[in-house]
């Protein structure tokens, strides 16, 4: 009996248990990439599932990757809250968990990455800008914020579009926007998940899905509490059940940054912006995706 707990004692020993932080961590990061495939599934498109890979930003010039003119002139209408300025990329983000200071602002540069894959551009400025009288966003409100962002150009077929899982405050809206180049489509997802794995506040992804054509370029920024913006800019427009018609895309990345970065993006929005929304696009279209 002595030699048999000898036995297992010597076998523990060879083979410690690894640090509960590093599990915990790891369950954290792991969790954060299944609820991402999940929401990406939910944002329609007709591909598969994919595994999203998080790599480093390499160094190139970021003109090349826009569709359209870095000068777009004056936004359509008055713009709400603070500019969150321009993507720093000097140094890579703080690991999970760490406070998320932005770095200097400077030129974003990129360079292309594999296929089907999600990438870290760098941080922006962000914090939510105190609302004395907040009331909870709707499609409506989330398009009217959305309008107002947006560079100069004409806007138009708007549509909520279902949001799997998503809660109170949470819209997927969908318009087209027009520079006189013709339509492209973007779509807008709010969503908040407190159940952590979440980068730092400012944190801003781009992923990329080259097979499919509505979510072709989405960025993503991190506002903090488990809340981000998902802006889709599509290759395409609304499908007919048949076939999507191909478009260009409606904004550059940068661009996408710089709305998505908004303060005033939540789950509760200014009560005017709310109001506003609800007179301007009532009734609202939905879509299937």
């Amino acid at each position: 009996m002595h030699d048999v707990r000898r036995l297992l004692g010597d076998d523990l020993t060879r083979h410690p248990a690894p640090p509960l932080g590093d599990l915990v961590q790891q369950a954290m990061v792991q969790g954060r990439r299944l609820r991402r495939r999940r929401r990406l599934a939910g944002f329609g498109g007709g591909s598969a599932l994919v595994l999203l890979l998080v790599v480093g930003l390499a160094v190139g010039p970021f003109d090349r990757f826009g569709a359209v003119p870095v000068d777009v002139g004056a936004p359509a209408g008055p713009v709400v809250g603070s500019s969150a300025g321009t993507l720093a990329t000097a140094s890579p983000p703080p690991p999970l968990g760490a406070p998320g200071a932005a770095t200097a602002p400077g030129p974003l540069r990129w360079a292309p990455g594999p296929p089907t894959a999600t990438r870290v551009l760098g941080s922006v400025a962000v914090g939510r800008k105190p609302v004395s009288d907040a009331r909870t966003t709707t499609p409506q409100a989330a398009l009217e914020l959305l309008t107002r962002l947006l560079p100069k150009g004409k806007t138009s077929h708007y549509a909520m579009l279902p949001n799997d899982g998503a809660g109170p405050g949470m819209p997927f809206v969908q318009l087209y926007l027009d520079r006189g180049k013709g339509p492209g489509m973007l779509r807008l997802s709010i969503y908040q998940d407190e159940r952590g794995g979440d980068p730092p506040p400012g944190t801003v992804e781009l992923t990329e899905l080259p097979d499919n054509c509505v979510q072709d370029r989405m960025v993503t920024v991190h506002h903090g509490r488990g809340l981000r913006i998902d802006l889709l800019i599509s290759a395409c427009l609304e499908g007919d059940g048949i076939n999507n018609p191909s478009a260009i895309h409606a904004l550059s990345v940068q661009e996408a940054v710089d709305v998505a970065a908004n303060p005033l993006w939540g789950t509760e929005m200014p009560s005017d912006i709310v109001a506003s929304g609800a007179k301007t696009f009532t009734p609202l279209a939905r879509s299937n995706g």
